[in-house]
């Protein structure tokens, strides 16, 4: 139950390297390292419900907790410095408490305004959502009256607000959940906006990210690309799990949720997972074994990397021999350290895979003349840079074969997502030249229509492709298409789900000259 709160042909070897992995999204490592917050924070009651503030230095949470004044009170935690233990909690006291249930806070981007739900006498329904503002926005105890934000509320279940504002438009976007009518059933996920006149628009519902169970307590990273949300839905590992849903840009629809996994899940139920800062630590609250009382706060942990898909090692179909070259440089005057790994392409990640070490002084460069050979393999697949301590160092990868291949940047305009559309054109003279494509899912995999059409239009023929996620595969344009293909044909993807950067490589059939691009998206 919820708490209210072979030798390889050229093309392939060009086109695994297309992608060099900023997408629009930052990469990171698995979470890991699960730790209570410890008895400072936590009691032998039930302590959840939590928000971290965009400095790190003050956590709000709601605690039944002996002393309070209701069901569920507003605490907050602070500390001096992002590296010191939280401090001991503290009650908002009268002016913010009631004798109901309050709890889910969430303090907008400006520090001034704290929105939260009750089941407070005056309401609209069960649970509302309620608005306090402080003029001092440091002051963890200036908080006013709170007031009732009508144009949310319903007379139903109104809670667990989370304000996004986009940092290029600057719109503030309010999610929260609610099992008004018109949802798809049980708790939905629902939007509004700040408009300029201060008040928020009709609530609308969010559908890629609502189900016929209940989905609720949504929060996002603070670049708009991540989301985190609390379901009982199907493929969980409890009651109620964390799930995660990303987007390539903050314009574009969510993906459909994914269960974050062991070790933040578990059999117990676990919710509200809350990220601040650089995104690498994740609180939430759970009632697992080991805890102080009915729920506790818990952090997990994980780390920013880079994911660069290389081949090296190998040779091509001109009998040319590849390898990749690279260079890490610490752009700073304090040690970092940390590893490559290396994962082969085709097939999943795993904890075996080969990996090297890296540790550079101030300012300090390291060069891998052959890198494929200092990870002791051969073939294609991609590269994910994860430091252990301090940031990741700048790098070069660049393959060689005697000349450069160019490879083009990848911005947002290049992840192709859900409802969108991509082309590509089949070279004027196939008898010197043909096209190949390669494929680069994000976390959510990618499903899509391929279409093969004339130079007038007309359609030839059509057919699905899907690829799991975070995959890198690469394929000639007969087989990507189905069947024969012809000169100034064009093959349009049609994104079905999911998300995924699309290259194309225009090669020689003498395998000594290539061009590659990367296929933009066009929205539907």
């Amino acid at each position: 139950m919820f708490r209210k709160c072979s030798p390889l042909p050229l093309w392939m070897v060009i086109a695994s390297f297309a992608v060099a992995l900023s997408l629009p999204a930052q990469t990171f490592s698995p979470w890991s390292k699960v730790e209570n917050l410890g008895p400072v924070v936590n009691s032998t009651a039930s302590d959840s419900c939590h928000f971290v503030t965009k400095s790190g230095l003050s956590l709000y949470f709601a605690s039944s907790r002996p002393g309070g004044m209701g069901d569920l009170d507003l605490y907050v935690s602070q500390r001096a410095t992002t590296n010191d233990p939280w401090g001991a909690p503290k009650s908002l006291g009268p002016t913010m408490n009631s004798n109901g249930k309050d709890h889910v806070p969430f303090i907008t981007p400006d520090g001034h305004t704290m929105i939260f739900a009750s089941d407070r006498a005056g309401g609209l329904g069960l649970n509302d959502l309620y608005a306090s503002f402080r003029r001092n926005a440091a002051d963890d105890f200036g908080w006013e009256a709170p007031v009732l934000i009508p144009e949310l509320n319903s007379a139903k279940d109104d809670w667990a607000p989370w304000d996004f504002e986009d940092p290029t438009t600057g719109r503030l976007t309010l999610y929260f959940n609610s099992d008004r009518p018109g949802g798809v059933g049980g708790l939905d996920i629902y939007t509004s906006t700040l408009q300029a006149d201060g008040k928020y628009s009709a609530p609308k519902l969010v559908p890629e990210l609502s189900t016929s169970a209940d989905d609720t307590m949504p929060t996002i990273r603070e670049d708009g690309l991540e989301l985190f949300l609390t379901s009982n839905r199907p493929g969980g590992l409890g009651g109620v799990d964390i799930w995660t849903s990303t987007r390539a840009s903050t314009s574009d629809p969510w993906s459909t949720p994914v269960n974050v996994g062991a070790p933040v899940n578990t059999s117990f139920g676990e919710q509200r997972g809350v990220t601040f800062g650089d995104a690498t630590k994740l609180y939430f609250f759970s009632g697992r074994s080991g805890g102080l009382g009915g729920s506790d706060l818990y952090q997990a942990t994980r780390t920013k990397t880079t994911l660069i898909p290389i081949a090296g090692s190998t040779t091509g179909a001109g009998g040319e021999a590849f390898r990749t070259t690279a260079q890490l440089s610490n752009s700073g005057d304090a040690e970092i350290s940390g590893k490559l790994i290396f994962h082969p392409a085709g097939v999943p990640a795993a904890n075996s895979d080969p990996q090297i070490t890296y540790r550079l002084g101030g300012f300090e460069s390291q060069a891998f003349p052959d890198l494929m050979a200092s990870f002791g393999v051969t073939g294609i697949g991609s590269v994910e840079i994860v430091p252990d301590a301090g940031p990741a160092p700048a790098s070069v990868f660049r393959i060689d074969n005697g000349a450069s291949v160019v490879v083009p940047a990848v911005d947002t305009e290049s992840v192709l997502v859900t409802g969108s559309r991509g082309a590509v054109t089949m070279p004027s003279d196939t008898s010197r030249f043909r096209l190949n494509a390669g494929f680069r899912t994000l976390s959510d995999g990618v499903t899509m229509t391929v279409s093969l059409y004339e130079a007038t239009g007309k359609l030839v023929r059509t057919s699905t492709q899907s690829f799991p996620p975070n995959f890198l595969v690469q394929m000639p344009a007969a087989t990507l298409a189905g069947g024969a293909v012809a000169a100034n044909q064009s093959i349009v993807f049609t994104i079905n789900s999911g998300s995924v950067v699309v290259f194309a490589s225009t090669v020689a059939n003498s395998g000594h000259a290539s061009t590659l691009h990367l296929v933009k998206r066009i929205m539907n």
